[in-house]
């Protein structure tokens, strides 16, 4: 179905990017179902939290975390205390009110229980790319946070 759509679209450039921009939401909600139930204990929301811990700088907070992910940091409270809950980080009081986070050594363990079925999983996504297809890919997806960048400042004139 998807294919016959995006084959639809693939008439001009204006059409082309409707359905890169479609396709990029359609992606995100089928790796999300898809990866989930792969993953079974945390949804990719709060795995995504706990990927971005690894590459916050410090300090570790709520805010920081938010804007690796793209998220208010609301959003990454709501995440935080279910993974809290669950035991794979902890909130403590940071300066100037804010809530820091640390991971726990349960998400080590987590981590290598599923790792295999978390190779897989890109294994299976890029099956069909060649290492310079990816290398591309990649050089895309950068010049396409570049775009990202500037919708946001563009959508904070509306603030």
């Amino acid at each position: 179905m998807i294919s016959k759509l995006l084959e639809k679209y693939d008439c001009d450039t204006e059409h082309r990017i409707q359905a890169i921009f479609s396709s990029i939401f359609i992606q995100k909600n089928r790796l999300q179902t898809a990866c989930e139930k792969i993953q079974g204990e945390i949804s990719m929301k709060q795995w995504l939290l706990l990927a971005m811990l690894e590459c916050c700088p410090k300090p570790k907070t709520l805010t920081n975390v938010g804007r690796l992910m793209g998220c208010s940091r609301q959003n990454v409270k709501k995440l935080a205390n279910i993974l809290e809950k669950k035991r794979y980080l902890t909130m403590t009081s940071g300066s100037n009110n804010s809530i820091c986070l640390d991971k726990t050594n349960k998400v080590e363990a987590y981590s290598k229980e599923i790792s295999n079925r978390r190779q897989d999983t890109l294994d299976l996504l890029f099956l069909d790319f060649t290492e310079e297809e990816i290398r591309e890919l990649f050089k895309y997806i950068k010049k396409l946070y570049a775009g990202i960048e500037r919708v946001e400042d563009y959508s904070d004139t509306f603030v």
